[in-house]
């Protein structure tokens, strides 16, 4: 798991993977929130990227990326997730 911050502190990253990629193991289900803040960006891979490759996103179908959560959605899901990175903005207040 990965957490990151943008050089300008307006945004902030998640990530969540498996580093050798594919497992044996499966998810049936998966499912992250940001409490506070509203996604700017989500997207969940299939297989992470090795060595001159790219990371392989899932199918639009097989998840969903709501205002504040990204989930599988039920009876499209292939249950391979090896990634998942979503993106919001940090709360600002002016002075």
């Amino acid at each position: 798991m990965s957490v990151g911050l943008s050089e300008d502190d307006q945004l902030f990253s998640c990530s969540v993977w498996r580093p050798q990629g594919k497992s044996y193991l499966f998810f049936t289900q998966f499912k992250a929130e940001l409490k506070g803040t509203k996604i700017e960006y989500a997207n969940a891979f299939s297989e992470t990227a090795v060595t001159g490759q790219r990371d392989v996103p899932l199918k639009p179908d097989e998840f969903t990326v709501g205002e504040s959560t990204v989930t599988q959605r039920d009876g499209k899901f292939s249950a391979q997730l090896s990634k998942l990175t979503v993106i919001g903005r940090t709360r600002h207040e002016e002075l």
